[in-house]
């Protein structure tokens, strides 16, 4: 495990170099001192990742030196514009989009609600948006209150994919002004086929957007900015709470994401938080490296595989030690860090309390819905019914999440199961395909 010894030069740079050699200079010092000893095992990185060392390091480098407000005219604070737009340049190439396309936001939630209100407010009055039926609240819910009836929810298959026949269905008869998948979700794991949605909806001339919070971190995120909208959230990859980006169309006009100052090209009025931002494309950056987990090349790749290993090991075990089990989305692509079961006969809140009293911390699903004490939206388009989803366990590991922790997570999940049974009354589970 990286200690947090490292250093990070931050130096600004005016002439026309190359792009790493534009905003980072990285020196990583890491220095053997043996595992960190832990009394919490975390799998809870689909709600949120604990803050990474080079996040950490640029978001106290720049807030050290160069906190001034990148809008002023003095040279410190010219020094801090140069910044934000280096940041907006390697993000940029890392996504595959030009950088005025990017805009600097608190997160996927203002985001994604700023883009159901542009939308809202630019379409004719009988306009409809599809997005599917597994999305996040923060997608689902925007949307609802300003189209209503006209939102068009597309179906998910018992493993929660998103059909693409129901799509080319739906752009054959109507043509929304917007269709939106996730790229991958938040509950289940399940990777959603946003490029093949997207080639359908180029196809028809429809604009996509993707909220990708889950997926980028995870897997490389090369070919997202060929997305005509993307959104994305620090906090779920290493980098600090409260600052994310979205990505608009080219050429988008009067757009805001919130009306103020003419900050970000006038799309998002409010000073820059550009420690934040460093530190959001510092890890980032990190993460796509050659050879990282999020890497596209065969180094990355093998490294992914590494990392579900100790998942399905984990999964596995799991089957063996509660044979009623069922994991959802077992036969369809998942996200390498998400376990997502059904556990017959125990409520998952007095499972999930049983276990952090164990030392495990994980969750009912996703932690945005988890406290409304109604069933998620991505379960019930699944087929699970309410009483069926009163079992729902998720755990996300996360890029240090070794094997053996996903062994000891399961086998306390099942000592945890046979303690609650042991206590409470049995309720039964239905039967449920994945």
């Amino acid at each position: 495990m990286l200690n947090a010894s490292l250093t990070i030069a931050l130096e600004p740079h005016y002439g026309p170099r190359s792009l790493s050699e534009r905003l980072f200079k990285y020196s990583l010092a890491v220095q053997p001192q043996g595992p960190l000893k832990r009394t919490v095992l975390y799998f809870d990185y689909n709600a949120t990742s604990p803050l990474h060392p080079i996040a950490r390091q640029a978001w106290l480098e720049i807030s050290d030196k160069h906190w001034q407000n990148p809008s002023s005219l003095f040279p410190e604070a010219a020094v801090a514009r140069v910044l934000l737009e280096d940041n907006r340049d390697v993000l940029a190439d890392l996504l595959g989009c030009e950088p005025q396309r990017i805009v600097f936001t608190s997160g996927a939630t203002e985001a994604n609600n700023a883009i159901a209100a542009f939308l809202f407010q630019t379409s004719h009055r009988d306009a409809t948006v599809a997005i599917s039926a597994i999305e996040h609240p923060c997608v689902l819910d925007p949307f609802h209150h300003f189209f209503g009836n006209r939102v068009r929810e597309l179906p998910v298959n018992v493993s929660g994919t998103v059909c693409l026949e129901s799509i080319e269905s739906l752009l054959a008869t109507s043509n929304p002004v917007l269709l939106s998948v996730m790229a991958a979700n938040n509950e289940t794991g399940v990777i959603q086929p946003w490029e093949n949605i997207l080639d359908l909806c180029r196809q028809r001339g429809i604009s996509f957007h993707t909220d990708a919070a889950q997926w980028i971190g995870k897997l490389p995120i090369q070919g997202l900015g060929a997305c005509d909208w993307v959104t994305g959230s620090a906090h779920k990859f290493g980098g600090p709470k409260g600052v994310g980006f979205l990505v608009i169309p080219e050429n988008t006009r009067s757009f805001h994401s919130q009306r103020g100052g003419p900050q970000e090209n006038r799309s998002r009025g409010g000073t820059e938080d550009l420690a934040s931002i460093t530190a959001m494309v510092a890890v980032l950056v990190h993460l796509q490296n050659q050879g990282a987990p999020c890497a596209q090349d065969e180094t990355g790749a093998r490294h992914r595989r590494s990392l579900a290993f100790g998942r399905d090991a984990g999964e596995a075990r799991l089957c063996e030690l509660l044979p009623g089990v069922i994991p959802l989305g077992q036969h369809s692509e998942r996200l390498w860090n998400t376990l997502a079961v059904l556990v017959p006969q125990v409520e998952n809140i007095r499972l999930v309390a049983q276990l952090g009293r164990e030392g495990i911390a994980c969750s009912t699903g996703s932690a945005c819905s988890s406290s409304s004490g109604t069933p998620s939206a991505v379960l019930t388009a699944m087929g699970i019914d309410s009483s069926q989803a009163r079992h729902l366990i998720r755990l996300s590991g996360g890029w240090e999440t070794a094997p053996s922790e996903w062994i000891e997570a399961v086998e306390k999940l099942s000592i945890a199961a046979t303690q609650c049974l042991a206590v409470a009354p049995r309720v039964a589970l239905g039967p449920q395909g994945s």
